[in-house]
């Protein structure tokens, strides 16, 4: 954004980003949206930009390449992906029979392959000797080491080794063998190619990224309409997402829009 490029006289110039002022990349310009200098107009075209008239030296908003498309898309899928949003279609769990894992007794740590691991949801122990009678544990965000055997009633995602490997740590330390049931919201993919599509978001709230999408857009244009966009794509998140009663939704949107409007004002003033 603000990147400054050349381009050739007359029509046909191909349009070269030289100057990074705004982030991104160098490189063919994939699309223009003029703020300052040069005649005529830009025409965006993918790999080439053309000018009528003359100019060098254009002040723009620059995208090459997937850039700002992917991180902006990226930003849209992770804050419709994270907490505190539990998404029915989003969840990974697993059944009594065929636990997340079983315990040893003593042991309080237990490594499991979730490559696609997001954020704990909830955690239910069965104990199969006692025809799997059910509880459920609770969610602690970290917790120290403990050797005492009992029934646990607490777990933690302890450690994750950022190779798709998570360490859930219960307590106390269990007196017996019981099946752990793991539920957990996986986490936001990140867009690396033209070709993928928003899931795991179903098709029916296509809504909600494409109104998310393009506030980000604007966001990154400068666009004065911005914050109406975004403030739009953040109350209709609230309305229709799932694992909030009605007062946490608007605590977390009343949240959202203050910080939105403090940054705004902290921009504004800058400016």
């Amino acid at each position: 954004m603000g990147d400054i490029i050349t381009v050739a006289g007359g029509t046909g110039g191909t349009a070269m980003v030289t100057n990074i002022s705004g982030g991104g990349a160098t490189g063919p310009v994939t699309a223009l949206v003029v703020i300052e200098g040069g005649v005529g107009y830009i025409n965006g075209a993918t790999g080439v930009s053309t000018t009528n008239g003359t100019g060098s030296n254009l002040k723009v908003n620059t995208f090459t390449s997937s850039d700002p498309a992917f991180s902006n898309a990226d930003w849209v899928m992770q804050t419709i992906l994270a907490p505190p949003f539990a998404w029915r279609w989003n969840r990974v769990g697993a059944s009594p029979s065929v636990p997340t894992f079983s315990t040893i007794i003593g042991n309080t740590d237990y490594e499991v392959n979730a490559p696609s691991f997001g954020w704990l949801e909830k955690a239910v122990a069965y104990d199969p000797s006692s025809g799997y009678y059910a509880f459920e544990l609770q969610n602690e965000l970290v917790m120290g080491a403990e050797t005492l055997p009992n029934q646990p009633n607490r777990i933690s995602v302890q450690y994750d080794d950022g190779s798709g490997n998570v360490t859930f740590r219960i307590l106390p330390a269990p007196d017996k063998i019981y099946n752990v049931v793991v539920d957990y919201q996986k986490s936001a993919p990140q867009f690396s190619a033209l070709t993928q599509t928003w899931s795991p978001i179903p098709d029916y709230l296509s809504y909600l990224y494409n109104e998310g999408f393009l506030a980000k857009g604007a966001e990154y244009c400068a666009d004065p309409r911005s914050q109406e966009a975004m403030q739009l794509f953040l109350t209709d998140l609230a309305a229709a997402s799932e694992g909030l009663n009605q007062t946490q939704k608007n605590l977390w949107l009343t949240s959202k829009l203050n910080s939105m409007r403090q940054t705004m004002t902290v921009q504004q003033g800058r400016g």
